[in-house]
């Protein structure tokens, strides 16, 4: 009688995690700068973030490893970047990587057919290797400014590099193992947190959804990161990333994800109930 008791209330509890949504939110770029971390610890912390992606290339990368650690329930993604975009701020790779650089040895903004694939094999794992020497909390890993639409053959060597360390590429195949891209428009009417919001009432019952974005602190730190638009001014990137942060703390939206039953999962949470990963 009690084996039977248990096998129903095992079901009971199956059947309601399948009949609820699932929200998996990203955070990119942590290890970028300390106004970064310091966000995208804060939107774990406080608010919806689950996953934040690491960039071991990056300046505050030791910052941002002993952050994660101290936060062990943080989903961690190798956030590996074989391009530097910001104008005024550069990083340089970790291996011997000339064809992915420019003549001062900072990575170039684009590096199209003329990157070797060695030299760039080289590099991903060296970022991974990095990143798992620091942080524990490894479960996947993700392309920065996304490298593998300059060149698509990288996104089989990326599924190929990660498997060998037990970890997973995210963004590939996610709807393999149930993972659907929640519909957040960028820009158009209304604010981040306005939109996101719209985005989260649009999801299905027991699906799972991801969505990405950078979180930041409109500081002065962040008024040193920045594009030229095409207007021929500097793009607000702070004012912009404050607004995530903003979004991502939300208390209107907390408070419907609570009161609808939403229930906040990470890329790992997903990738060990499908067992993709060793860890």
């Amino acid at each position: 009688m009690r084996k039977i008791i248990a096998i129903a209330a095992t079901l009971i509890l199956s059947s309601g995690a399948l009949s609820a949504q699932r929200l998996i939110v990203r955070m990119d770029d942590i290890g970028a700068s300390h106004a970064e971390n310091l966000a995208i610890i804060k939107c774990y912390q406080e608010g919806i973030g689950r996953s934040a992606e690491i960039m071991p290339v990056c300046p505050w990368f030791l910052e941002a490893a002993t952050m994660l650690n101290e936060n062990p329930g943080l989903d961690v993604g190798v956030h590996v970047a074989l391009r530097s975009e910001w104008i005024g701020y550069k990083w340089r790779p970790i291996t011997n990587c000339p064809s992915l650089c420019d003549e001062d040895g900072y990575m170039n903004f684009n590096f199209g057919g003329k990157a070797d694939l060695k030299e760039i094999e080289a590099e991903i794992r060296a970022q991974i290797e990095l990143a798992l020497k620091y942080v524990k909390n490894v479960t996947h890993i993700t392309d920065h400014c996304m490298w593998t639409m300059i060149m698509p053959e990288l996104g089989e060597m990326a599924k190929r590099i990660a498997a060998d360390y037990g970890l997973r590429y995210q963004g590939s195949g996610d709807e393999e193992i149930g993972i659907y891209n929640l519909p957040v428009g960028y820009g158009g009417e209304g604010s981040y947190e306005d939109r996101l919001l719209e985005g989260i009432k649009k999801m299905e019952k027991g699906k799972t959804y991801w969505t990405i974005e950078h979180p930041g602190l409109d500081n002065e730190e962040m008024k040193g990161i920045y594009e030229i638009g095409r207007d021929g001014k500097r793009t607000n990137v702070g004012r912009d990333r404050q607004a995530v942060t903003n979004a991502f703390t939300s208390p209107k939206i907390m408070q419907y994800i609570k009161e609808n039953g939403i229930e906040l999962v990470s890329f790992g949470d997903v990738m060990r109930e499908h067992k993709v990963i060793k860890k």
